[in-house]
């Protein structure tokens, strides 16, 4: 029942983000200090008129439907969404080349949590000349599905939901694709100096078989081994399953320090939700894409104090505009962002708009240039990307404390001490 009613408050709370199946088109912010283009400016050099576009569009395949639409939802959506408030609210984007502030649209379209419908949207969206920028899916496998394409058609694309080894190593194979989220390697290696550090030799772990969770456990799992912590028990389990009771309790019955799950949304809530019912209560319960969800929060309410998660941010960072992010996010859309990758996503725009501007153009392989060598500022910080990769991540794991997903990686970042053994589930 507590995984029912968990799963039930999830799907009631993304509800009111954006409605399955719909298709979401975010208009420009009308009011603006800047005074509409003038589309009869002369091109530079010469005297013949000068076509200068309305507005900035940048198309967006995403799952409004489906699986993915939990996280999408709660990440990228609407961090997307108030970035083009926020730039639209401001004058635009100022682009040199027509001397000019433009505003931005996001033409979103449902990808239906499909892989295959995510890459066919895309290629339109590279194909049509009135798009002039695409913002990605959500998830690692989509971001992935995508690289490939983006690249041939020389379009930078931004990913801030996707972890991936193959992205790692071969970021020179997608030269087009970047990504601002941190990798599975950062978070790896401060999961297992934190589990070090606490004194914790045995664990158990489970991961679903998409990309994302088996190249997590491929990389934790022997990163254990060499830390002297000791493997228990582990399963694979697919995506979409309903029902993890059993392997619960088989992990229950290792009786580990530890137990660690590389899950999405769904299966995060399941696992916490089942855990619960059969009273498995670990000295440290983690999982991975969801725990940063305020909804995880609220959905378990005391049950979620102690709970640990992969990636995190905190609005105490100290970075420019962090808490007005924030502030904004909750005004906006009346609920408080997502404690990890949402504030990737807002950076995502961030990102943009700078390199847009930096270039003085609209021309997507100039813009990719001035990726390559301009330094951002944005809420996760000041950055320069290194292989198309973001190297600064202030939060690689959380832990809910008092409300609040407090970053507890061991580095001079922690806004809180961990608390270990995490609590018991409460009683009743």
């Amino acid at each position: 029942m507590i995984a029912v009613l968990a799963t039930t408050v999830l799907l009631l709370v993304l509800a009111g983000c954006v409605e399955d199946g719909s298709t979401d088109t975010t208009e420009p912010v009308t009011e603006t200090t800047q005074p509409a283009p003038d589309t009869t400016a002369a091109s530079p050099g010469t005297t013949e008129p000068m076509d200068i576009p309305d507005e900035i569009v940048i198309g967006n395949p995403i799952a409004l439907s489906g699986p993915n639409n939990a996280g999408a939802s709660l990440t990228q959506i609407p961090s997307y969404d108030l970035w083009v408030a926020d730039v639209n609210a401001a004058g635009g984007i100022y682009v040199e080349e027509y001397d000019t502030s433009l505003p931005v649209r996001i033409e979103r379209v449902d990808d239906t949590s499909d892989v295959g419908t995510a890459v066919q949207l895309t290629q339109q969206m590279i194909a049509d000349e009135n798009i002039d920028f695409i913002f990605p899916p959500w998830g690692t496998a989509f971001n992935f599905a995508i690289a490939q394409d983006i690249s041939d058609a020389q379009t930078p694309v931004i990913g801030c939901t996707v972890g991936s080894r193959e992205l790692v190593e071969n970021s020179a194979q997608y030269p087009y694709f970047y990504t601002l989220l941190n990798q599975y390697v950062d978070q790896g290696d401060a999961l297992v100096e934190l589990l070090a550090d606490l004194g914790v030799t045995t664990v158990a772990i489970v991961h679903h078989d998409d990309l994302f969770g088996i190249d997590f456990n491929d990389y934790v799992g022997p990163a254990l081994v060499e830390a002297g912590i000791e493997i228990v028990f582990e399963e694979t389990y697919p995506l979409g399953t309903e029902d993890l009771s059993q392997t619960l309790r088989a992990a229950q019955d290792a009786n580990p320090d530890a137990f660690l799950a590389f899950s999405y949304p769904d299966e995060t809530f399941l696992l916490t939700g089942q855990a619960i019912e059969i009273g498995f209560n670990p000295d440290l319960f983690m999982a991975s894409v969801g725990v940063a969800f305020p909804p995880y929060r609220d959905a378990f309410g005391p049950a979620a104090e102690g709970i640990v998660g992969t990636g995190a941010w905190n609005p105490g960072v100290d970075t420019p505009d962090a808490q007005g992010f924030l502030d904004r996010h909750v005004e906006m859309h009346g609920a408080e962002p997502d404690r990890w990758a949402a504030a990737a996503c807002y950076s995502t725009g961030q990102v943009l708009q700078q390199a847009i501007e930096a270039a003085g153009t609209l021309d997507p392989v100039a813009v990719k240039e001035a990726m390559d060598t301009t330094e951002f500022t944005t809420i996760l910080g000041t950055l320069r990307f290194e292989n198309q990769l973001n190297p600064v991540y202030l939060g690689q794991i959380g832990q809910w404390q008092n409300g609040e997903f407090e970053i507890i990686s061991p580095t001079e970042d922690r806004t809180a001490d961990p608390v270990f053994p995490k609590p018991p589930w409460p009683e009743g």
